[in-house]
């Protein structure tokens, strides 16, 4: 509970912007296909994504190498809101390439310790039966960029589990397991989004990618958060000084 505590205390007022940006998204039902392609949707769509930006200033991030980690993040989320505009118009393979970029950047800063080699061939099984339902419908383009993308996409949520494989569910890693479900939750999305343009449309499509999305956008922005296992302890040592002057 100590660690659920920290936690608020430093993401709670930082991330009101995202959360607040996502509402307004719904809101306006922003996701609906009638509103693709117009300035205002766009617009709309990137702001969760820019409140992310602005968590991790806030947060904390300079040049440093002890900081490569949330610079690889920030730049990740930058060619994301790229991505979302360029699908937002309509450009797919384009807004495709800028995520791929993304991605690039998320396993960047997630790394490759520890290793992990189980996961990433599951994944990648999954993956590859995934796209065989619907590969031969693909345009040309998208038939060698599409596996490229699903690759990485793939690669990024295998570095996201590795690193809680050990310990999923020690409380003082749970940024990174919210990093990982983020991870898994951004796999969902684009599936979501493949299924539906190159299979069979989904009625559920619009809002469900959206929902996936942004949770993932979140989930992922929230590993940069480190918890103090010298902050809970004394929280726990205070407790029990204030319980014996009750007494």
């Amino acid at each position: 509970m100590d660690y659920f505590v920290q936690l608020i205390q430093k993401t709670g007022l930082k991330m009101v912007p995202f959360i607040k940006t996502v509402i307004i998204y719904f809101m306006l039902g922003t996701f609906e296909y009638e509103n693709h392609g117009k300035l205002w949707s766009t617009v709309v769509k990137i702001f969760p994504i820019i409140s992310l930006m602005i968590f991790i200033f806030l947060y904390g991030i300079n040049t440093s190498k002890g900081h490569r980690s949330r610079q690889f993040l920030l730049i990740g989320l930058i060619f994301s809101s790229i991505g979302d505009i360029l699908l937002n118009i309509d450009f797919f393979p384009e807004g495709m390439g800028a995520f791929a970029v993304a991605q690039i950047f998320y396993i960047s800063s997630f790394g490759f310790k520890p290793l992990k080699p189980l996961i990433g061939v599951v994944l990648y099984c999954i993956g590859a039966a995934g796209v065989s339902l619907f590969y031969q419908t693909l345009p040309t383009i998208l038939k060698f960029g599409l596996p490229i993308y699903g690759t990485l996409l793939l690669t990024m949520c295998w570095r996201a589990l590795a690193r809680i494989a050990e310990n999923p569910f020690d409380l003082k890693n749970f940024p990174k397991l919210a990093c990982a479900i983020g991870a898994v939750l951004f796999v969902i999305s684009d599936s979501l989004i493949a299924f539906d343009k190159f299979y069979i449309p989904l009625s559920f499509a619009p809002l469900s990618i959206m929902v996936t999305y942004y949770a993932a956008q979140f989930g992922i922005t929230l590993s940069i958060v480190e918890l103090d296992a010298r902050s809970s302890n004394k929280m726990k040592i205070n407790g029990g000084k204030n319980k014996l002057k009750a007494q």
